[in-house]
């Protein structure tokens, strides 16, 4: 199951795990008023029974006592005259208090037995005539029963098909939210292009709409960061590159010979002031807020290192060491300017801490299906217990040479943070030196 599919599911879940208590709540007092309703009427219809019945005792009481006991039969009654005399029935039985009409009723009991009674008066010839008719309250359970298991299915089903409805309909109204979704998921986080539209619901598109709006401003507050970084390198490199060859000149002048001490040491500070410009420059343009508006495109490593050796051959040289490559053809999705940056870092500590006669390998290639770079030593290493620190801004590891100043390897982890690779520090072959190895994720 994919992470959207996932997530919809989960939605409807939590809203169906919201909706069940009101529902539930909602189904009881439905049930509740629904059987309340149904027992009303019941009682009302039985009421009206007992009263047929007590009417007509009450047209046989004088007829026909045959045929009064057969319609009596299966009712407890009573039949008192104008003096109270029982012309027929159970004496014992309860008769229902006088009303505002000739029919009373009343709920009593006899014999342990709960019965709902009708009380019946009438006028005849020879005066007024009670009659009494009571029925068992067991007899009407079953109804009631009835009715309320019924009303409980009813509502439990109803609850149920809610439910259903409701699961649909998310399940349905989230498809476009899980769409864009979708669409978002399937770009890198560095991609800023606005999402497609087209497809895109009406209830949905405000939403598009603002996340477009989103990335049109990172966008361009990104080419405005970088802009910044690029006209600041201008301003800062010009002069000082003025000023180092200034310096340069004056060196070379006779007049100058006094003082050349100074004016060396004036120049080997103001070449690291230019390094460190430099850096924080790089570090500025390796920052995701710089980066974010460069596309990232297939990218070969192996030009990468060519390039980047090519550069600092005469370097190398100079200094008197071997510099080997290595290298295979391996591509990545990346920016080309700051992976050039990564290995010119890596590069130039091999070069800077690396004695003369020492050797010196850049690699490139696939291992295990992902590609990688790697600049390996055989200078003095780097002590375990330090090579997470060494990742640091500023952090030079003590008795380090003068020159640095400790943003090399955070320029080269900023990058590779970017790149989504995993930057190892080893130790390098023969057990010496160090090895910086930077694999890349494999391809799609």
């Amino acid at each position: 199951m994919s992470g959207s599919t996932a997530q919809a599911t989960s939605i409807r879940r939590r809203l169906l795990i919201f909706l069940l208590p009101p529902l539930t709540l909602l189904m009881i007092a439905g049930v509740y008023a629904d059987y309340r309703a149904a027992a009303l009427f019941v009682r009302t219809a039985y009421d009206q029974r007992l009263a047929q019945t007590a009417r007509t005792l009450a047209s046989s009481v004088r007829s026909d006592p045959q045929t009064l006991k057969e319609r009596a039969a299966a009712y407890n009654y009573l039949i008192t005259g104008a003096d109270g005399s029982v012309i027929s029935g159970e004496p014992r039985l309860p008769v229902a208090p006088p009303g505002s009409g000739e029919l009373s009723y009343t709920d009593s009991g006899l014999d342990g037995h709960a019965l709902r009674i009708v009380t019946l008066r009438t006028r005849t010839h020879d005066g007024a005539n009670t009659v009494t008719v009571a029925e068992a309250d067991e007899s009407r359970t079953g109804p009631g029963h009835f009715i309320l298991a019924s009303t409980w299915l009813v509502d439990f089903i109803q609850v149920d098909v809610t439910l259903l409805i409701v699961w649909i309909g998310v399940h349905f109204g989230l498809k476009p939210v899980v769409a864009v979704r979708r669409q978002i998921e399937s770009r890198s986080a560095r991609e800023l292009r606005p999402l497609d539209t087209a497809s895109v619901p009406t209830e949905v598109r405000p939403l598009v709409d603002a996340i477009n709006l989103l990335f049109e401003m990172l966008n361009g507050a990104a080419r405005n960061q970088r802009q910044f970084v690029a006209d600041t390198a201008h301003q800062l490199r010009t002069p000082i590159a003025g000023l180092l060859g200034s310096l340069q000149v004056l060196m070379r002048e006779p007049a100058a010979e006094p003082i050349h001490g100074r004016l060396a040491s004036l120049y080997e500070g103001v070449q690291r002031l230019s390094h460190s410009a430099n850096q924080l420059l790089v570090l500025a343009r390796a920052d995701p807020s710089t980066s974010l508006a460069d596309g990232f495109e297939k990218t070969d490593l192996k030009a990468i290192v060519e390039r980047v050796v090519e550069r600092n051959v005469d370097r190398a040289v100079e200094s008197g060491l071997d510099l080997g490559v290595e290298s295979l053809p391996a591509s990545v999705a990346g920016n080309a300017r700051l992976l050039d940056d990564l290995l010119s870092n890596l590069l130039d500590n091999a070069l800077k801490y690396t004695p003369s006669g020492g050797r010196i390998t850049v690699r490139s290639g696939y291992e295990r299906g992902a590609p990688y770079l790697e600049v390996e030593d055989d200078g003095p290493g780097i002590p375990e217990s330090e090579r997470s620190r060494v990742r640091e801004r500023f952090y030079r590891i003590p008795g380090s040479p003068p020159g640095g100043c400790g943003l090399g390897l955070a320029i080269v982890d900023e990058i590779a943070r970017q790149h989504d690779a995993r930057l190892s520090i080893e130790t390098g072959s023969g057990g010496r030196g160090v090895g910086f190895k930077m694999s890349f994720p494999p391809a799609a």
